[in-house]
């Protein structure tokens, strides 16, 4: 099915990379990279993100304040992310049918004694194919917690480290829109969060407030744990593979989210506020 899900991302993105409108400077467009050999839609700019600095630890935007509550306040932010969430719709979407004809076309194999009615790869010959699935990250990418930035200037201030447990996170309209989609369609989903697992009351209420109320799993960095983030969320994407789903998209808005593999495509979303690596 990966093979299929490049070509369904492929597809995607050339549908949506028609040129913007004439304007001061060119709107970015969305781009079909890679990241650690996962196929990655991104705008061309970097998804609106910070300036690479070469830093192995994070760092904000305290120095663009002003220029970045117009990007915010004006609508651009919100719609540069909706650029990349309306690509990963179409995946996932295409993702599902794909899956639904696979099954179809196992059941009667394996009716007719053709094949196993077990999971496999997907391949046909009567194996059942993997379950669709997708990941989704919760700050910046499913919950807004712009309020809290902006109220410490863009640095990782009081209000930022206190985020979680204030329950400040707003559903990202378009994050919204694609998580209920993969619901209704019965895709299985998956948050997959850098916020501690002491955090889980705080976190799980505010999802549910804001209109994520189904899930499969909600994922937390267990107490004590020193791995990095792209080894942490990686490691949690095969532990998700094992349990026999294939994850059709997995969706961020920091690199360290993406990267590491164990998805068929990654997705991208703009944040110019920090950088987490």
């Amino acid at each position: 099915m990966r093979r299929i899900m490049l070509s369904i991302v492929a597809a995607a993105f050339l549908a949506a990379a028609a040129p913007a409108a004439a304007q001061n400077a060119p709107a970015p467009k969305p781009i079909l990279t890679t990241i650690d050999k996962v196929p990655m839609v991104e705008l061309y700019d970097g998804g609106g993100g910070l300036p690479y600095l070469g830093s192995t630890t994070s760092y904000n935007a305290g120095d663009w304040e002003g220029a970045l509550r117009t990007y915010h306040d004006s609508g651009v932010y919100l719609n540069q992310v909706a650029q990349i969430d309306t690509l990963a719709q179409r995946a996932i979407d295409k993702g599902d049918r794909h899956y639904r004809v696979q099954y179809k076309h196992a059941r009667a194999a394996a009716k007719h004694g053709n094949g196993h009615d077990g999971h496999g790869g997907g391949h046909g010959g009567g194996h059942m194919p993997r379950k669709p699935a997708i990941v989704l990250d919760i700050d910046e990418t499913s919950l807004s917690n712009y309020s809290a930035i902006n109220a410490d200037n863009f640095t990782f201030g009081t209000n930022s480290q206190g985020e979680a447990t204030n329950e400040v996170g707003v559903a990202i309209p378009s994050t919204l829109a694609l998580y209920k989609d993969a619901i209704a369609r019965g895709v299985a989903v998956f948050f997959i969060t850098g916020r501690g697992e002491a955090s889980r009351p705080h976190t799980e209420h505010n999802l549910i407030a804001q209109g994520f109320d189904k899930w499969s799993a909600v994922v937390l960095k267990p107490a004590g744990s020193t791995l990095s983030t792209v080894a942490y969320k990686s490691g949690a994407r095969a532990d998700i593979e094992k349990q026999g789903f294939e994850i059709v998209a997995n969706i961020g808005d920091q690199y360290s989210d993406l990267a590491g593999g164990h998805a068929d495509a990654a997705y991208k979303l703009a944040n110019p506020f920090y950088f987490l690596p």
